[in-house]
């Protein structure tokens, strides 16, 4: 007993080493093994390249399946680094189109330089789009608050330009009377002022606009003074007769 106990922990640093090394290097040779994976609920985004054309909902159906062949070590790594299928749509041809999906639209972030794509699933998706216009629209001038005393205005408050050119889905635009400004605070105004005031966009994300701000003239002015009525002239008497 007392010889194997000796032979058990003779040099049992090196062997300790020897072990560490023989799993280090099992792990390696099996990451760098090729397998298969299947991964599902991959999202599908769409790139509309025609200026003419807006996708008007999301594609059907909005996830995929692909399935990736590589090294255990990079297929691991797309657990972290989720991939997406990006369709690009160069022209539009309809509203609503099928479109068949490429492993080649397939894209992976990271070095996954041995990784491929094998296949995806569904082989096309649907896609619906919606024409894009342009109109010109009324700017709204909004204030809040008053004037300080004192002040008045003298002419009513204007916007340069008066009307913006907006572009995006017809429905959209048939909907839209007018486009809102950031209200403008009156009581902090002593006189007049031209100030440059940005649209608010709260609920017209999506539509595009040939500026993001306008000139919003505000013509205050001081209150006139009032008329003192003890220096007026007097009426003359009544004539005698």
């Amino acid at each position: 007993m007392r010889l194997l106990a000796e032979m058990l922990t003779r040099n049992w640093t090196l062997k300790l080493a020897a072990l560490a090394l023989a799993i280090l290097l099992w792990t390696i040779t099996k990451s760098e093994e090729l397998t298969r994976v299947e991964i599902s609920n991959i999202p599908v985004e769409v790139v509309v390249r025609d200026p003419g054309w807006i996708l008007s909902a999301p594609p059907a159906p909005a996830t995929a399946t692909v399935v990736f062949s590589g090294p255990l070590r990079e297929l691991v790594r797309l657990a972290v680094e989720r991939p997406r299928v990006v369709v690009t749509v160069e022209e539009v041809e309809d509203s609503m189109e099928v479109h068949q999906l490429r492993t080649g639209w397939v894209q992976l972030e990271g070095d996954l330089t041995r990784t491929r794509v094998d296949d995806v699933r569904p082989s096309s998706v649907l896609l619906f789009f919606e024409r894009l216009t342009t109109r010109l629209v009324p700017v709204a001038v909004r204030t809040r608050g008053s004037l300080p005393p004192g002040t008045r205005l003298v002419a009513p408050v204007r916007a340069e330009p008066s009307e913006l050119r907006v572009s995006g889905p017809m429905h959209r635009l048939e909907a839209l009377d007018s486009i809102p400004l950031v209200p403008i605070d009156l009581s902090e105004l002593h006189g007049p002022a031209a100030l440059t005031v940005p649209i608010d966009t709260v609920g017209l994300e999506g539509l595009v606009f040939a500026a993001r701000a306008v000139d919003v003239i505000i013509p205050a002015a001081p209150e006139p003074p009032p008329e003192d009525t003890a220096d007026m002239p007097r009426g003359e008497g009544r004539s005698s007769t």
